[in-house]
């Protein structure tokens, strides 16, 4: 298995950070490209973070209202 760290993407020229607002899938679940995995907001807009690889989420990293600086790991994800 490899792991796959999920970060925070650039949001655009002035955010700097994303606030965790809820995880859409759990510990443990097999995804594959393009699922939806967590929602995250900044002051000026809300959006989903898709996965960019078939696997199984291993392990939150951010909880529910944490906020993460841009480039920051949110998950770990493992792949084959």
């Amino acid at each position: 298995m490899k792991q796959i760290e999920l970060l925070v993407p650039k949001l655009g020229m002035d955010a700097i950070e994303a606030t965790v607002a809820s995880w859409l899938v759990c510990e443990g679940d097999r995804v594959e490209k393009g699922t939806p995995l967590v929602e995250l907001e900044t002051e000026k807009v809300s959006f989903v973070v898709e996965s960019e690889v078939d696997g199984i989420v291993a392990k939150f990293i951010q909880q529910v209202g944490a906020v993460v600086p841009v480039g920051d790991a949110l998950a770990i994800l493992e792949t084959e």
